[in-house]
């Protein structure tokens, strides 16, 4: 199973070497990030606490993730090689980029939080703010161009 190398990945998945043991892997991974990120919405613990960043930030996240998840169909349906299916390249990718997602979050919420604190004092640190709805909005941007890139490695 490849966890953090997606070329590798790739390539894999091109020469269809993934076996029906990494195949469950990447089943049960992908869907327990699924369960992850659907539970981490403010809008399943506690919608009356969202406020309007929230909202905002929950409507490009849906914006953001329909439009890749067509462009992955539309790549998956022009295909040139017949013999891959969709579900397994989809598993399996999103977890390297998940955890590239994980990472980029973190690094720039730190600078998010470091610019607030120096340049921006008037927003709050303790609920979502602009700043946060910026950073989850360039980081969605940013995975999903990278899945479409890699869907189209493995489909061409």
């Amino acid at each position: 199973m490849y966890i953090w190398n997606i070329n590798k990945l790739v390539t894999a998945l091109k020469e269809r070497t993934v076996n029906d043991k990494q195949r469950k892997s990447y089943s049960i991974t992908f869907w327990a990030i699924v369960a992850l990120t659907v539970l981490s919405l403010p809008i399943v613990y506690n919608p009356s606490s969202m406020n309007r960043y929230d909202v905002i930030d929950l409507f490009l996240f849906i914006i953001i993730n329909v439009i890749a998840i067509y462009l992955l169909i539309s790549i998956y349906k022009k295909r040139s090689r017949k013999d891959l299916d969709f579900f397994l390249p989809f598993f399996s990718l999103m977890i390297p980029l998940f955890l590239r997602n994980i990472l980029w979050t973190i690094l720039l919420t730190i600078i998010g939080f470091i610019y607030i604190g120096f340049f921006a004092p008037y927003h709050s640190m303790d609920e979502t703010n602009l700043i946060d709805v910026i950073i989850a909005a360039i980081v969605e941007i940013v995975m999903n161009i990278m899945f479409v890139h890699y869907f189209k490695k493995i489909y061409n």
